[in-house]
């Protein structure tokens, strides 16, 4: 993992989720995709609800201790804790993140809830310590899954889960103009590559894991796909300017790049969104 390129990604780009995607969450601000549904259908219920689908699919029980393995700005792991009275510890490379969630929890608290920096490839718990090790859109910043889900068997208890969602890509190899497409999409989000799904069932295999499954929810993740695509294009043209006068970076400006292809790969078949669930 480059954790220096990741720090920076999520570092220098807070400002724009700020802006373009928590503008109405600022109480628990979200850095994942929103799930649509007939419960679902504005972007702050869509986000709120992925966490709920998601747990349900996990069959999350009252009262767990949970790792929220790349915890972004806090969202999962504070609705974790409120809405299962679980004690959650967030984990995050980037300091700027555990700064932020601190400032907000001293006006917005929330019990049962704590934030450290730290690495979810080498986590600073004790063997057979949590029941859950929760992960949402943040394996795929991982060069190698496998070293995820090795060290998520470690920290789990016995019966204890890996609870995710993210992002796969459709096969290996795909078509060249697919591979190109995916490195350009990913390659501004800090993230090197993405494995399939049946990749991930393989080291999940591999880690210890006794069984695994998966959900394809892609088709209830495209309004939100589809929204960043317009958001960015709104924000594009201003976006360039300022990259053009050096007063946003060039990380900044293929964020934005990156924001605006994202839909595009999922329509043409790169990756798919799904939700899996590995048991110890």
């Amino acid at each position: 993992m480059d954790k220096e390129a990741i720090k920076k990604y999520y570092t220098e780009t807070q400002f724009e989720y700020g802006l373009m995607w928590n503008w109405m969450l600022k109480t628990t601000p979200a850095l994942h995709f929103g799930y649509y549904d007939e419960k679902a259908t504005s972007h702050k219920q869509a986000i709120l609800r992925a966490n709920e689908v998601l747990a349900e699919f996990g069959e999350i029980i009252q009262g767990s201790e949970i790792i929220d393995a790349g915890c972004g700005l806090g969202h999962s792991s504070e609705w974790l804790a409120q809405h299962f009275n679980a004690k959650v510890t967030g984990i995050t490379i980037v300091p700027k993140q555990v700064e932020t969630i601190k400032k907000r929890l001293i006006k917005y608290p929330v019990a049962n809830v704590d934030f450290i920096v730290g690495d979810y490839l080498y986590m600073p718990f004790q063997d057979s310590s949590v029941d859950i090790v929760w992960a949402i859109e943040s394996v795929c910043h991982a060069p190698d899954k496998l070293l995820f889900f090795k060290e998520a068997f470690r920290v789990l208890k016995p019966g204890g889960k890996v609870i995710m969602a993210d992002i796969f890509r459709m096969g290996r190899p795909m078509s060249d103009s697919k591979e190109t497409l995916l490195k350009e999409v990913f390659g501004g989000w800090a993230i090197p590559d993405i494995d399939t799904v049946e990749e991930h069932n393989d080291h999940a295999t591999k880690a210890g894991f006794t069984s695994f499954k998966s959900k394809d929810v892609t088709d209830r993740m495209m309004v939100s796909y589809r929204n960043l695509r317009e958001i960015s294009k709104r924000y594009y043209s201003i976006g360039k300017f300022l990259h053009k006068a050096k007063i946003i970076s060039a990380l900044r400006h293929n964020n934005m790049l990156s924001c605006l292809k994202q839909a595009d790969a999922v329509e043409q078949g790169v990756f798919s969104y799904q939700h899996i669930v590995a048991q110890k």
